[in-house]
């Protein structure tokens, strides 16, 4: 006996169901994850370590030496684009920790 072939929409079936399910399994797990963000002491001691390592000489070392190097590049190759990612990594490394702690303290979820 020959095995029947599956279609292409029976696979874009298959895959919108596979798709349909997952979102309603990740609506389902958003309330936790929401309450997460702010309740429990599992991982504070995690996240203090690594914002504080992120804002303080570890992640402002970091960042320079990022810019640093994005500038060198830039120069060596002639390119604008990859001076101005090495200045932008710069910035977002010294200012990125506390942009994300803010949003992440005063989202609403």
């Amino acid at each position: 006996m020959k095995k029947p072939s599956i279609t292409m929409t029976q696979r874009q079936s298959r895959a919108a169901n596979l798709l349909l399910i997952s979102m309603v399994a990740i609506i389902a797990l958003l309330p936790e994850t929401s309450m997460a963000a702010t309740t429990g002491t599992d991982f504070q001691a995690l996240y203090d370590f690594i914002y504080n390592a992120a804002t303080g000489y570890l992640g402002r070392a970091i960042a320079l030496v990022g810019g640093l190097i994005g500038l060198a590049f830039g120069a060596i190759n002639g390119k604008i684009i990859l001076a101005l990612s090495g200045i932008l990594l710069a910035v977002f490394g010294v200012l990125g920790p506390t942009i994300i702690n803010t949003i992440f303290a005063s989202a609403v979820i």
